[in-house]
């Protein structure tokens, strides 16, 4: 009994006692759980092992403190699912690949190429008669599909349709351009349909929620068949439904920044900070696992406009100079390069993974047909891919590339002038003094995320393939600051202060 009495006032009164056994206890679970999924773990070697054992019971630790804001989110989000939820649910389902048919495929039985095809056009489907229920009703209006920055969306839709008259495979033209024109005007009436900054952001989250399903679906694939959820590289990709590496780095790149975004936020606004901090672990494990270099240097340049915005250059400071510390002076150096290099050889690197064989042999047939094009979609598919001997391929990876090769210049300035207008109205918006606090943060979140996304978009189809959900969310939340800005300066004209008058404004605020 004294000795029970003495070992429990031993356990009570010793910290370093107690702080042994919480680290023991500690590291025991994470060597169970690295011993429980070792087909995962194993591909990272010793040191990525030792960083698992230490970075996974933190996440669990997180995933727990943040359960409760899950089941509240996904109460309210039942309660509130609404037709603007289902237009985007259903444009997202109606692009999940389940098969990859190649060109000669396509082009030889273009319906019965793929027995899934039946779930694209189906959703499709639906999603049009549901948006022409709205409109015939009046409950929606297109008024903004051929205005702001909608406007020059509708524009590129239509030179892409136009160019089915020229392309050199029409029906691939019309289809696909179709199909994107659908995407532009969904987005069109979900923007008609929203008057508050508190209700875009139910818009953004459910974008974001679209996506990190996408992503949990490879996760959930890596756990139950971990033999078929990795690639010869060694990257995460889902096989059912098919999810790319690229897709889930960028998946991954775009939550972190969100994560990070908000948990920079000066009140939670309903939300507590450990589900923010699951959401940046989430990222964080997606960009790691899935090897995407475009993705991880977009979320670098993203996170670096984000600590700029918020007046936090000292931190952006202090993570390069340690950055650049451990890269020069220690071993982590050769590891990032061995990790960012995927086995590649320097010819590989050298030929960003083979696009610049892409990019080249665009630009040759473009030069053929400078004012034209080849025909939207088609153009970079069947123009360029197929003669080069890509059949399996599905794109240039690269969204300017391809707007070029199949509209020529037109569709490229039309997309250009919709990516500028939407940066430029967001950074408006950061530096108004008229917008309420939470506007100028999702301004923030956006900068940052169009920012990745832009960059991205050059390695990558991002802005001009169906369905362009992420995209088409910041372009909404920048029309959403152009209207209100708009009538801001119509009722108080003395006020409308220029660009730089109102970022030197914020700036003596501090």
């Amino acid at each position: 009994m004294n000795v029970f009495a003495k070992n429990q006032n031993l356990w009570q009164g010793s910290a370093a006692v107690r702080s042994g056994t919480f680290l023991a206890g500690f590291a025991v679970l994470g060597w169970f759980l690295s011993m429980a999924f070792f087909q995962l773990f194993a591909r990272f070697g010793v040191a990525g092992t030792t960083a698992l054992v230490v970075a996974v019971p933190l996440a669990f630790i997180i995933g727990i403190g943040s359960l409760p804001d899950l089941f509240s989110g996904i109460g309210s989000l039942a309660r509130r699912f609404g037709w603007r939820e289902w237009l985007w649910a259903l444009l997202f389902i109606s692009a999940m690949t389940f098969e990859v048919s190649n060109v000669h495929e396509t082009l030889n039985a273009p319906m019965a190429g793929n027995k899934w095809v039946l779930l694209r056009l189906g959703t499709e489907f639906m999603v049009f008669l549901l948006m022409g229920w709205r409109v015939v009703s009046g409950r929606s209006s297109l008024k903004y599909l051929y205005s702001g920055l909608c406007g020059f969306m509708a524009l590129y839709c239509l030179i892409s349709l136009l160019s089915t008259a020229w392309s050199i495979v029409p029906f691939f033209t019309f289809f696909k351009s179709a199909e994107y024109s659908l995407d532009v005007i969904a987005a069109a009436l979900i923007f008609d349909s929203t008057r508050t900054s508190e209700d875009y952001v139910k818009v953004l989250n459910w974008t974001y929620v679209v996506y990190a399903m996408e992503t949990g679906s490879a996760w959930v694939q890596a756990v139950v068949s971990p033999a078929t959820a990795w690639d010869d590289m060694g990257r995460l990709s889902g096989t059912f439904p098919m999810v790319g590496a690229n897709g889930i780095g960028t998946t991954g790149a775009i939550l972190t920044l969100v994560g990070i975004s908000r948990l920079l936020w000066r009140d939670s606004r309903g939300t507590s900070r450990a589900w923010y901090w699951a959401v940046v672990c989430f990222g964080v494990a997606s960009m790691v696992v899935s090897h995407t270099r475009h993705a991880i240097f977009g979320f670098i340049l993203g996170l670096a406009v984000i600590l700029i915005l918020t007046k936090r250059k000292w931190i952006l400071f202090a993570l390069a100079s340690l950055a650049t510390s451990l890269l020069a002076l220690t071993s982590a150096g050769g590891v990032v390069a061995t990790y960012l290099r995927r086995g590649q050889d320097n010819d590989a690197l050298g030929g960003l993974s083979g696009r610049t064989d892409f990019w080249s042999y665009a630009w040759e047939q473009l030069s053929h047909h400078p004012l034209t094009g080849l025909g939207a979609y088609a153009g970079g598919r069947f123009g360029v891919l197929e003669k080069i001997g890509r059949i399996d391929t599905g794109s240039l990876h690269s969204d300017w590339v391809e707007i070029l090769v199949g509209t020529s210049f037109w569709g490229f300035f039309a997309m250009l002038a919709a990516v500028i207008g939407t940066g430029w109205f967001l950074l408006r918006g950061r530096f108004s003094l008229r917008l309420s606090a939470l506007e100028r943060d999702l301004t923030v979140e956006c900068i940052a995320i169009m920012s990745m996304l832009t960059l991205h978009s050059i390695f990558n189809d991002e802005l001009a393939w169906h369905p362009p959900l992420m995209f088409l969310s910041l372009l909404g939340f920048a029309e959403l600051l152009r209207r209100k800005l708009r009538t801001l300066d119509a009722s108080f004209p003395a006020r409308a202060g220029t660009f730089s008058s109102q970022r030197s404004a914020l700036q003596e605020l501090g």
